[in-house]
């Protein structure tokens, strides 16, 4: 109920100013009614009236037809009379004897005949010499005597006749004809009569009057003349029923002429006359003639008004009558409308009872339902739905209560989560002032909240990096020019330490000036940073004997490569391999390897100079680059070396073990001017030294290098060749494990080679020799169309099965590796989602943007891609983010020990924390055994590989031979 307002539980009478909608609606519809009664009466009018017009202008085209059809008729009437003068009696001769005086006798007694009868009032015979023989008619002063003269002279000259209506002073048609008798010329004569028949006759033809008007300038004109003063006009002739009068009145009202144009209407005596100029083409433009028609229209008129006024009649009556009939119609229906307006305040005061009461009092019930009916229900419907949510509103008040109680409790709950929360929040005003901090920022950076409020954010970073730009930036977050800003700055604390700070400031709506501009939140990453120095360090060392991995010491050698060759200088590379290393793994445990290879690693770093560069090449490798130094130097240093290593010993599990190795030596530029040949040189010289008795040094040689590569090379060059004519290649396929569901989710498929005696060969045995000559990518070929063919068969049968398939490093710079894939998955109709393809990290490194291009174009046909020996040197982090890969496969040097190793715990877990941060699947290799499988799956890898999880197995051996 609504206590604001009072009830008395009755509906309100009309307020001042009401006007019922009965009679708005009268008012509206009668307003429209009349516009379009008038509208209809004005368009029918002016309907009428163009048709009118254009009735009248066809009129007045034929009123100058009639007239220039009557002034034709008298120019021929004129031509037949000059034809016929030389024929009348006597006239021939004296025609002939060009006597004027015999003329004049001759033709006397015909001219008051002709002027009488025929209306002419001149004729003139002239000779062929132009001179005048007889005139009969107007004087020659009063002639155009120029004008005639010229037509006589063309008419003798010409023998052809001329017409023309002259109107200088009279309006008189002119013939000029010449004389013929005897079929000679002997002169011309001239007929001029006026154009008073043609008026006369243009009533009889039309039923019109017709004037003839022609403009004065002479002041000294005859008073019997008739005179039109406002035109400056005579009328010369005139059809006998005009009453001059009316020009007269039509001049007064219109004193220019030209306003008579479009014609002009007047009322004379009860009559509708048009009064309009006659445009005649036979009268000239610089002739001062002007036919006028007068025209009585009054029998048009008066249809015109009739059937307005009919109109006007037709629609008023309509008018009435339509006002009436919707009177009726909507008297009773907007009735009960009104009643149910009247009653609708109810509803505002909550008298819900009241209102349907008073709302079925006026007792009018229809006998169908219409519109105002179902408003009649809908607002009494809508009485009880109201009634209902005003007891609604009454519960949900009580219940906002208890949410505005709550959420009370939730704004403590937020803030103290602000005080705990391990984020550093922080507001600033528009100038940039720190207002809040956190408690946790308080205690970061070990400032109270009080000490920094007014103290400018900027303040609190260190000035190092590149801050230049930063206050700008901050500036345009304040002032919602960028909604949020991120970056990365070093905070000074109280104690003048330094914590690393990743900064997000976002734009806060400030309300008032006092509000915050801008909420900064730190997140603390001076850890993290740490961390990341460290995998920073590991990208370039060997963690395990804190030496250069073989990614750095490449760049270290290539460096000095370039060094030497600029300044001239010469140096050396010692390339050691332990010897036996494998027995003592095999013995002792790879926990015994791994002490041999750290004492190891510390015994060369005391046997060799500051300047040298140490490096694990990988296994039981290591490496030196001796710069600036001889063969005999090196050879020096690598004596050195041997004697050192030869008072190592270690004891592991009751057993001691020796330290021992053989050392190649290659000098540099001599026996190589790039990594890969100095490497390639020292490698064969370490392998001369082991076949000389292990535990001693061989220097390279040139000699030594082409004859051992040229055995070796045409030796497995010719096992390569004859392998792929003859299959002699076999696929091995080792189970990798889905680990989370514990079955096998795909097949890595690994070459062997079968030997002459049977012996199946790895591919180390033979695998350098097909990269060096040539034949790896026939090799790459075979396995992919073999592979793909085998797994399309399987497929075919109802089973499928995803291979992972090794690519070597040189498959990025086949031209045919694409077009083969393509073509295979064609021709075996092979789903390409089924195949993995394995790149190393050695592989991109020699073209990391062929390598990333052709890698796109494969995973577009389908497939995917793993990055091997994932976390060896730490430089894989790069390629992570550089290459289109799906899975990591993390190297077997950190699982092999998992289980009894903390530190290769740590670093699994970090390596999969870092590929899943990328979005990478994982995979382990090298699992043996259950405690390693265990810690895998707490650690979330996803898949495993090892003799663990399945041995390398035959294709005759697998669980799909029966398919191949």
């Amino acid at each position: 109920m609504n206590k604001g307002q009072p009830d008395d539980g009755t509906a309100r009478s009309a307020p001042p100013g009401f006007l019922s909608l009965k009679w708005k609606v009268l008012l509206l519809s009668s307003l429209i009614l009349v516009f379009i009664v008038v509208s209809f009466t004005g368009i029918t009018y002016l309907s009428l009236m163009s048709d009118f017009e254009a009735q009248r202008r066809a009129q007045h085209k034929r009123y100058a037809s009639e007239v220039e059809g009557l002034i034709d008729q008298i120019s021929k009437d004129l031509h037949q009379l000059a034809e016929l003068l030389p024929f009348l009696e006597g006239m021939g001769p004296d025609l002939l004897a060009a006597n004027g005086k015999n003329i004049a006798e001759t033709f006397d007694p015909y001219w008051a005949s002709l002027q009488l009868n025929k209306g002419i009032e001149l004729i003139r015979f002239y000779d062929n010499s132009d001179q005048l023989l007889a005139s009969w008619g107007i004087p020659e002063s009063d002639t155009h005597e120029g004008v005639m003269l010229n037509w006589i002279h063309e008419v003798n000259v010409r023998e052809r006749p001329i017409s023309s209506l002259n109107c200088q002073k009279e309006c008189t048609q002119f013939v000029v004809a010449p004389l013929l008798v005897e079929g000679k010329s002997v002169g011309v004569v001239i007929i001029g009569a006026p154009l008073i028949d043609a008026v006369l006759g243009f009533k009889d033809v039309s039923g019109a009057d017709i004037g003839l008007l022609i403009r004065e300038h002479d002041s000294n004109r005859k008073s019997t003349e008739m005179i039109i003063p406002g035109w400056n006009v005579r009328i010369a002739a005139h059809s006998k029923e005009m009453n001059t009068a009316i020009l007269t009145k039509v001049a007064a009202q219109y004193p220019d002429f030209s306003h008579l144009e479009n014609g002009v209407q007047i009322a004379w005596d009860n009559q509708y006359l048009q009064i309009k100029p006659l445009s005649v083409n036979k009268i000239d433009e610089l002739d001062k003639a002007q036919f006028i028609v007068v025209t009585d229209i009054t029998s048009t008129m008066h249809t015109i008004q009739s059937s307005t006024q009919q109109n006007i009649i037709i629609g008023v009556v309509g008018l009435m009558l339509s006002e009436l009939l919707l009177f009726f119609i909507l008297s009773r229906p907007l009735s009960r409308l009104k009643h149910i307006a009247f009653t609708l305040p109810l509803l505002a005061r909550s008298s819900f009872k009241n209102f349907r009461s008073e709302l079925h009092t006026d007792g009018q019930k229809p006998w169908l339902k219409d519109e105002i009916g179902m408003l009649d229900e809908t607002a009494v419907a809508l009485s009880y739905q109201l009634e209902k949510l005003e007891d609604q509103v009454a519960d949900r008040t009580q219940i906002l209560a208890r949410k505005m109680n709550e959420l009370s409790k939730e704004r403590d709950f937020i803030t103290n989560l602000l005080d705990i929360a391990q984020v550093i929040v922080m507001t600033q005003n528009a100038g940039g002032e720190i207002l809040t901090l956190n408690a946790y920022g308080e205690t970061l950076i070990q400032y109270m909240e009080k000490e920094l409020q007014g103290t400018p954010f900027i303040n609190l970073l260190t000035p190092d990096g590149d801050m230049r730009d930063l206050p700008a930036y901050l500036e345009e977050v304040r002032s919602d020019q960028r909604d949020q800003l991120r970056h990365e700055a070093n905070v000074l604390c109280r104690d003048k330490s330094t914590r690393h700070i990743l900064w997000l400031h976002s734009h806060l709506t400030r309300h008032t000036e006092n509000d915050p501009a801008m909420l900064s939140v730190g997140l603390d990453m001076t850890e993290h940073k740490r961390t990341e120095s460290r995998l920073a360090w590991l990208a370039d060392h060997d963690p395990l004997t804190n030496l250069y991995n073989r990614r750095r010491f490449q760049e270290e050698l290539e460096q000095m490569l370039n060094l030497a060759a600029r300044y001239e200088h010469s140096g050396a590379l010692l390339f050691l391999d332990l010897d036996q290393f494998k027995y003592i793994n095999d013995t002792s445990g790879h926990q015994a390897g791994d002490a041999l290879l750290k004492m190891i690693a510390h015994m060369l770093h005391g046997s060799v100079r500051s300047v040298d560069i140490l490096g694990r090449l990988g296994g039981d490798e290591f490496a030196v680059i001796l710069p600036q130094t001889t063969a005999e130097g090196a050879i020096e240093v690598a004596k050195n070396v041997l004697v050192c290593l030869n008072q190592g010993k270690i004891t592991i599990n009751g057993r001691s073990h020796k330290a021992s190795a053989s050392v190649g030596i290659a000098v540099f530029p001599e026996h190589g001017n790039n990594v890969h040949d100095l490497l390639a040189a020292a490698d064969l010289a370490m392998y001369q030294a082991k076949e000389a008795g292990r535990g001693g040094w061989h220097l390279f040689s040139n000699e030594e290098k082409t004859r051992e590569r040229m055995h070796t090379l045409v030796y497995w060059k010719e096992k390569i060749e004859y392998a792929l004519l003859n299959e002699r290649f076999l696929f091995y396929f080792q189970p990798i494990m889905h680990i989370a569901n514990k079955t096998v989710d795909h097949y890595e498929v690994l070459l062997r080679m079968l030997d002459d005696n049977g012996t199946v060969l790895a591919p180390q045995y033979f695998i350098p020799a097909a990269e060096q000559t040539g034949l790896i990518h026939a090799i790459d070929h075979m396995v992919l169309r073999k592979s793909i063919a085998q797994a399309a068969e399987i497929q075919h049968n109802g089973l499928r099965v995803r291979f992972s398939i090794n690519l070597s490093a040189h498959a990025f710079h086949d031209p045919e590796l694409l077009s083969i894939l393509e073509e295979a998955f064609t021709q075996y109709d092979a789903d390409p989602s089924n195949f993995m393809f394995e790149i190393t990290e050695t592989a991109a490194l020699e073209d990391l943007s062929a390598a990333r291009e052709l890698m796109e174009t494969i995973r577009k046909l389908g497939c995917s891609f793993t990055l091997d020996d994932f976390g060896v040197g730490f430089s894989s982090f790069y390629y992570i983010r550089q290459l289109p890969i799906d899975v990591v496969k993390i190297d077997g040097s950190f699982i092999r020990n998992l289980a009894d190793s903390p530190d290769d715990q740590i670093l699994v877990k970090a390596l999969c924390d870092v590929a899943r941060g990328f979005g990478k699947k994982t995979t382990a290799e090298f699992v043996e055994n259950a405690a390693t499988l265990s810690l895998l799956e707490k650690m979330h890898i996803d898949y495993a590989q090892g003799f663990f999880i399945g041995t390398p197995i035959p294709a005759h051996d697998s669980p799909f031979k029966e398919f191949l």
